[in-house]
């Protein structure tokens, strides 16, 4: 399977790493995340973990957390940052396919992950996702937290899916039970140097066309986090 984030993914954890601290500069996911859940102490499992975007944010709430990646390169990365905070477990495996108990977690997340079987598996992505969310479902406790996180929109001041395909799955999840809540998670770069040179790493060359036409250091942003409470 040829696709461009797949090589970011299995190539380039540092610079993938380098953006998404520049990400959600208002600290807005913070605020949603707390606000579903209380994180204190509870066992959470974060599929498609990445460089640790979950892991390090709840990096104060004495949480039990495994992460789990496919790409080695992701949680090589990751392992890094767990550089003078509590460790957690890091598992490479696949989000379909658990090496995990049933029953184990509080909460299950996945963020920025699941949308991608729209593109990776074109006809069947339904199948992959709904494969995916009965491994979360499997692995919560009754009464756990689900959380999806995906994107609804980078480079624009108006929240909404970005492909047609995304805006198909993210009606799935709403007929799967989800509840949906949107928030902006803005990134603040610094520069409209570094802007242009990360967005158009991540996002393209269109995009970083974008960025440097708006004269953008801060580029806005908008997240959907969908969530459910399994029993």
């Amino acid at each position: 399977m040829n696709d461009h984030f797949i090589d970011i993914y299995a190539k380039h954890g540092d610079r993938y790493h380098e953006l998404i601290a520049a990400e959600d500069i208002d600290k807005n996911l913070d605020s949603a995340l707390f606000g579903l859940e209380n994180f204190k102490g509870k066992r959470v499992l974060d599929l498609g973990s990445g460089t640790g975007r979950i892991p390090l944010l709840l990096k104060n709430q004495l949480s039990e957390i495994l992460a789990i990646d496919l790409y080695a390169s992701m949680l090589k990365e990751q392992q890094i940052h767990q550089h003078n905070v509590p460790d957690w477990e890091i598992t490479q495996a696949d989000l379909k396919y658990l090496p995990v108990e049933s029953n184990w977690a509080d909460v299950v997340t996945a963020g920025w992950a699941i949308g991608h079987f729209c593109s990776w598996y074109a006809s069947t992505w339904r199948d992959e996702a709904f494969r995916a969310i009965n491994e979360m479902e499997r692995s919560a406790k009754p009464g756990g937290l689900l959380i999806i996180m995906e994107t609804m929109g980078t480079g624009t001041e108006q929240a909404e899916p970005p492909t047609p395909q995304l805006a198909e799955y993210y009606q799935w999840l709403g007929k799967h039970g989800f509840m949906l809540q949107t928030i902006r998670t803005d990134y603040e770069f610094g520069s409209v140097q570094r802007a242009v040179e990360l967005c158009t790493f991540f996002f393209g060359d269109e995009m970083g066309e974008k960025v440097g036409a708006n004269n953008w250091s801060r580029v806005p942003e908008w997240t959907g986090i969908w969530h459910e409470r399994f029993f």
